[in-house]
């Protein structure tokens, strides 16, 4: 009989390490890449009542052709008159809550609550840029149906045969849709693409690392054009939103392409106790409210077809509730290729 102490005769207990606060990999580079620009006058009126908010404009003068100058007196200049047009801008609210058991941290040893409080600002990070996507897929939605496609250079096929070449990302596809600016290409300073369509860029030496002055960090350029890769760009999956193949949208805007402001509610935060709850042990909820507006100049919001008291994400990519006012179609510097990759 063996009188030696053994492992089986023992407890070995479980070693945990402290509890890690583990966060999505969601990128949001698109919504922080510097395309939005703060707008005093949006805030203003998110400061205000309302829906929605009228912005009216003095359009421009006409390109005709001036008049010829006579020594007649009876020949008189015939003057213009400006015209004017009203862009919409609609109000965003939205709400968040989490909660938890204070028996929770007694037990694990943990902090959901302080974890929660941490993983907010991250969270609605994530909501603006999902906000951001969808405004750009009803925009060009409405661009497609309303505006001859003239913000959208779709090369794309949907066909069961492999994709060639000229249906995926390249150089040349990428000279196009910034011409759809005309002479105004070069007024695009980024360019977004889905990590797919990145790594085909890649593969074909289209891209540059451009070191800071610091030598720490190297931006991603195309063409003089900061890139920004970010799996959020659409992509619309074969089998779910198409038949036969995966499309993807590559956005190129000019910074400050989109107008952003924010408000705070009368109560942005608080936190609500329920001591009944958990046979008396108590319950504590943290709620979030979010006050907003995000907007492409040049293209009212229509409101013709919202189901809530605010858009949702499938409100916001219907090209029903979007309108181009802006005439001019420089006015607007975004642009939209959709590839097969």
């Amino acid at each position: 009989m063996t009188t030696t102490t053994r492992i089986s005769d023992g407890f070995v207990p479980d070693v945990w390490y402290n509890w890690m606060a583990k966060d999505t990999t969601e990128k949001t580079s698109l919504f922080t890449s510097g395309i939005i620009r703060t707008s005093a006058e949006l805030a203003a009126s998110l400061a205000g009542g309302g829906r929605t908010f009228n912005m009216p404009f003095w359009k421009d003068m006409s390109d005709d052709e001036p008049g010829i100058a006579s020594d007649d007196p009876a020949v008189e200049s015939v003057p213009e008159k400006l015209s004017s047009g009203k862009d919409i801008v609609r109000r965003q609210v939205r709400t968040h809550s989490i909660s938890t058991a204070d028996l929770t941290p007694v037990l694990t040893g943990g902090d959901p609550m302080g974890r929660m409080r941490q993983a907010f600002a991250r969270f609605w990070e994530r909501h603006f840029q999902r906000t951001l996507v969808k405004h750009l897929t009803g925009v060009f939605a409405d661009n497609v149906a309303n505006d001859s496609s003239d913000m959208v250079n779709d090369i794309s096929n949907d066909s069961a045969a492999t994709a060639t070449a000229a249906e995926l990302i390249s150089a040349e596809a990428i000279i196009d849709t910034e011409h759809t600016m005309g002479d105004s290409f070069d007024a695009f300073t980024t360019v977004a693409m889905h990590s797919d369509v990145y790594k085909r860029l890649s593969k074909l030496n289209l891209i540059d690392f451009i070191p800071d002055s610091e030598g720490r960090t190297r931006f991603t350029m195309y063409q003089g054009k900061r890139v920004i890769v970010d799996d959020a760009c659409r992509k619309q999956v074969a089998g779910t939103d198409t038949t036969n193949r995966n499309k993807y949208s590559t956005y190129l805007m000019a910074e400050g392409a989109a107008a952003w402001a924010e408000v705070p509610t009368a109560t942005p935060a608080e936190v609500k106790r329920e001591p009944a709850q958990g046979n008396g042990m108590g319950v504590e909820t943290l709620y979030n409210r979010r006050q907003y507006v995000m907007h492409i100049p040049g293209i009212k919001w229509t409101d013709s077809s919202v189901a809530g008291e605010f858009p949702s994400y499938a409100d916001l990519a219907n090209a029903a509730n979007h309108d181009r006012v802006y005439v001019e179609r420089k006015q607007i510097p975004i642009a939209e290729l959709i590839t097969n990759g």
